[in-house]
């Protein structure tokens, strides 16, 4: 009867080693797991800043743009003038020209 109640202890004695050791392990893979998801956390926390600062750049270079774009656009209408007047000056040189050569040969 000793015998059988020091065997029964014995198993309960490494039943609970074998507990603890393995209430350690769960202890380890739970802040393992935990280190992880705050890794991971911080890694998400940049890539949306990244996405903010990204769009931000974006919205700024659209707005840029859509300036040229304006000026183009202004530019193109003075030079559209501007041919318009060189058009029209060339049409009265030319008969300033022609009123000239009339007057030298008369």
């Amino acid at each position: 009867m000793l015998k059988a109640i020091l065997i029964c202890a014995a198993f309960l004695a490494t039943a609970s080693l074998a507990q603890a050791k393995d209430v350690s392990a769960q202890q380890v893979g739970v802040e393992y797991a935990r280190e992880n998801l705050e890794n991971a956390e911080k890694q998400h926390k940049a890539n949306l800043q990244q996405v903010a600062d990204s769009e931000k750049q974006l919205a700024a270079a659209q707005k840029r743009l859509a300036e040229t774009q304006k000026q183009l656009e202004e530019n193109r209408q003075k030079s559209q003038a501007s041919k318009k007047a060189v058009d029209e000056a060339n049409v009265k040189f030319l008969k300033a020209q022609e009123l000239l050569d009339r007057a030298w040969k008369e």
